[in-house]
């Protein structure tokens, strides 16, 4: 009996290692979510108060500590591009979300059986 004992103890240990684990993942990937979100809308609105200036406005892109003059239509486009993008990345992650959650469950559930199969 106590063999048994030990392996459903054993059992209890690694699962609730790799909840936490998957819990410290999920935090993670819902923390980049919320940084490309972010991303996604300053780029947003960037391209929104840039389209509202004449084509012929001289435009500047900040790359360290220089500017560079660059063509306003360049620059929209290149911020829309970075703002695609990460909305792209926001719902690839939203999918790693899910899983992480979908796994979360399913150690919740392995718990609670070992949990159950130590009570009998």
């Amino acid at each position: 009996m106590s063999s048994a004992d030990d392996s459903l103890k054993k059992a209890f240990i690694e699962t609730q290692a790799k909840h936490q684990n998957t819990s410290r993942q999920l935090a993670a990937v819902r923390a980049q979510m919320n940084a490309k979100e972010r991303d996604r809308k300053i780029g947003e609105l960037s391209v929104k108060e840039l389209s509202q200036y004449p084509k012929e406005t001289v435009a500047y892109k900040s790359v360290g500590k220089m500017f560079l003059q660059q063509d306003l239509s360049a620059l929209t486009g290149a911020i829309q591009q970075k703002s695609d993008d990460a909305g792209k990345e926001t719902k690839a992650m939203a999918r790693a979300a899910e899983k992480l959650e979908r796994d979360i469950k399913d150690l919740e559930r392995g718990l609670t059986e070992l949990l159950q199969r130590r009570m009998m």
